[in-house]
């Protein structure tokens, strides 16, 4: 037997390789024949075979040599060979397999600022109708062919989560399980967040104590937080103030290599809050007044890049009048606010005034604690029906009359501010309504005057006994 004739020939060894194995390199050793060769896996291995073994083993490897394979069975495998590989080629492959025609305005955000970082830490700030949904599909798309990443969060208010999961199957055929109280619950399972590999969740869900503890031991490649501005944290002067929401999500930050936030309003008016907002891409990076006086400044250098040519690696944001199709036409119809003066009749501004007396005279009295937003809230939107229209107060004042003479029947007292008995709200709606219905002279210069013995927000506190 030459030994040479031996090379790239197939051997079949079941003693020692389950599968044939290809002959690299082989040495006459006298008795034995020394064989360097490679499995189907591509590892190398070295045996030592006596001249009879070697031939019963080209026999065997002859008898299972495959057949032919066919050109059909080649092409595909070709083709999925450069489907695994078209993104090295095609800047933007996920537009191709997605059933979405992206804008601009999405294309530059997902291809120029997004994929390119190594470690994504960013905050998508578009106004609303820019796609921002659409982005983040496109981003999940992308990473997933770039075997980037394989388990993807996406946190939402309660209401889109069927959003999420519709939009992210049809346009991009990404199925994604929505984890509730009920399968969560199902212990029997397992895990429920390591179960499946993408989930959408509420971040209200999310946030619980009994929940959010399953959620950490998960591990997550990319974390996605939808209207991500309603995760605050605020500075009292002595401690950093967190609410669960933000308190979840930046133990996410630290724990995902990638986490994009999604808001059209990431700026609430207060510094403060912006900057602890912003320590939830990167606490290393941006500082809350709890560190420094001058943390506004220093945020600002680091968020916006000092030559203007370059773009931010942590932020973006466009508004709708800056947003052009490709042909470069504006998308949004452009928008002109206009202020148009004009003047309330006698009539109109007796009655304005006094609803203001109504509603200062009695709102202060609880404008401290955890009551003092819903009482703001009842001065607006008492305000803003006052501004409507005459017919809208009206009807606000009528169905209160009814709800009050409802809670009246149910309830012997009624815990508000004088701690009066209920039932007198009955006479007092009854004069309220009587006082709206009057009819008035356009010329009459007589004030209009509301029954100042019930407080605006005597309804929500009535049906609930007197702690007394």
């Amino acid at each position: 037997m030459n030994v040479a004739e031996l090379i790239h020939a197939s051997l079949r060894i079941p003693s020692q390789f389950p599968a044939p194995v290809t002959v690299e390199a082989a040495e006459d050793e006298g008795h034995l024949i020394f064989l360097r060769v490679r499995n189907q896996n591509g590892s190398l291995h070295e045996v030592f075979l006596t001249r009879e073994e070697i031939a019963s083993a080209l026999e065997a490897g002859r008898a299972e040599r495959p057949a032919v394979v066919p050109g059909d069975h080649q092409f595909l495998l070709v083709e999925a060979e450069r489907i695994r590989l078209a993104y090295a080629y095609d800047p933007h492959f996920a537009v191709s397999l997605s059933g979405v025609e992206p804008l601009p305005h999405q294309l530059e955000a997902v291809y120029e600022r997004m994929l390119p970082q190594a470690r994504l830490r960013y905050l998508l700030a578009d106004d609303p109708g820019a796609g921002k949904t659409i982005m983040a599909g496109l981003l999940i798309k992308e990473l997933k062919m770039r075997q980037a990443i394989e388990r993807v969060l996406v946190l939402c208010p309660a209401p889109l989560t069927i959003q999420w999961q519709d939009e992210m199957r049809a346009k991009f055929d990404e199925t994604f399980e929505i984890v509730r109280a009920e399968n969560a619950k199902d212990q029997l399972a397992g895990n429920v967040w390591q179960r499946f590999s993408q989930v959408i969740a509420s971040v209200d869900f999310a946030k619980r104590d009994e929940v959010s503890v399953d959620l950490l031991r998960s591990e997550w490649d990319l974390v996605i937080v939808d209207e991500a501005h309603k995760c605050a944290a605020r500075w009292t002067g002595s401690e950093v103030k967190r609410t669960k929401r933000y308190s979840l999500i930046e133990t996410l930050g630290e724990l995902a290599e990638r986490l994009v936030l999604l808001t059209a309003t990431p700026h609430s008016g207060s510094p403060e809050q912006f900057a602890y907002f912003l320590r939830l891409l990167d606490s290393d990076q941006f500082v809350g007044p709890d560190r420094v006086d001058n943390y506004a400044e220093l945020n600002y250098q680091a968020l916006i890049p000092k030559d203007a040519a370059m773009h931010s690696p942590w932020f973006l944001r466009r508004v709708k009048e800056d947003l052009r199709d490709f042909e470069g036409q504006k998308l949004f119809t452009h928008r002109n606010a206009i202020t148009v003066p004009f003047e309330l009749s006698d009539a109109e501004r007796q009655l304005y005034l006094a609803v203001t007396d109504y509603i200062n005279q009695y709102l202060p009295r609880q404008m401290a604690g955890r009551k003092k937003a819903p009482i703001a809230l009842a001065r607006t939107v008492l305000q803003r029906r006052l501004a409507s229209s005459v017919r809208a107060i009206r009807r606000r004042w009528s169905d209160a009359s009814s709800v009050s003479a409802r809670s009246c029947a149910r309830s012997r007292h009624c815990h508000w501010p004088n701690r009066r008995p209920i039932c007198a709200i009955r006479t007092c709606w009854s004069r309220l309504t009587t006082s709206r219905t009057r009819t008035m002279p356009t010329n009459s210069p007589a004030r209009l005057q509301l029954p100042r013995s019930t407080p605006p927000n005597a309804l929500a506190s009535c049906g609930r006994k007197s702690t007394r």
